[in-house]
């Protein structure tokens, strides 16, 4: 379905679903229908159908939620290997994502951008080392 959504046809299709269904490792679960797949295999399924058509930008909303430590860790390494040859925004609240693989954060609060910075550059400004005490920081005017 998604492949037809994205306007995949021919060998492209082919080559685009075999190399999707091993980057996420799919190939266990190909049979299953969404609704018995774990959460974390649902969260898989979603970033497959988002990186399917290999667009230059990704947004990504949350997209370790809810995952356990083993999950969350393929997920990021997902993210890292594909994020050299594309723009990944990442929207999450929770704030080791920022450390685990992001280059740069920005901190929007009110409607406004706060921060725009590396993670490196913000503890370089901040006496805390925990990316949630340097938000706590940057959102309570203690750091800009």
């Amino acid at each position: 379905f998604i492949t037809q959504v994205r306007q995949l046809s021919g060998q492209n299709k082919i080559d685009r679903n075999k190399e999707v269904i091993q980057q996420l490792h799919l190939d266990k679960v190909l049979n299953q229908s969404i609704e018995t797949l774990s959460k974390g295999f649902k969260r898989r399924v979603g970033l497959a159908q988002a990186i399917l058509h290999d667009p230059d930008v990704l947004i990504l909303d949350e997209p370790t939620d809810g995952l356990d430590p083993n999950q969350k860790f393929e997920v990021r390494e997902l993210i890292k290997s594909i994020a050299p040859d594309k723009v990944i925004i990442i929207s999450t609240h929770i704030l080791s994502e920022v450390d685990a693989i992001c280059s740069r954060a920005i901190i929007i609060a009110d409607g406004k951008v706060l921060v725009d910075d590396t993670p490196e550059g913000l503890r370089s400004k901040s006496s805390c080392d925990k990316m949630d005490d340097i938000f706590r920081e940057i959102t309570s005017g203690h750091i800009s």
